[in-house]
C-alpha cells in the first residue's frame, strides 16, 4: 500500500515537472518588457515571435526607438 502511494507521488511529481516545461519562455514577461527588449535587440527571433504572437506591434508604437546594437567580441590575451 505504501508502495502504491509512493508510485502515485512520483507520477504526480513527474507530471508537474514535464507539464511546466512546455510553457513558453516569455509567457511570464509583461508586454512592456518584450517591447523594451525589442528596442535593444530588434532582430532577435524569440522577441520577434513573442511580439507577433501577442499582437503587440512594438515597432509601431510612438515611444519605440530601437538601439543600434553592434556586437563586438572581446579581445582578451592571457
Amino acid at each position: 500500500m505504501i508502495r502504491t502511494y509512493f508510485n502515485f507521488l512520483i507520477l504526480l511529481l513527474l507530471y508537474f515537472l514535464i507539464g511546466s516545461s512546455y510553457a513558453g519562455f516569455y509567457d511570464d514577461w509583461p508586454d512592456e518588457a518584450i517591447c523594451l527588449w525589442l528596442e535593444q535587440r530588434p532582430d532577435h527571433e524569440g522577441y520577434l515571435e513573442e511580439n507577433e504572437k501577442r499582437g503587440l506591434n512594438c515597432f509601431e508604437r510612438e515611444d519605440f526607438s530601437p538601439r543600434d546594437f553592434v556586437h563586438e567580441p572581446l579581445k582578451l590575451k592571457m
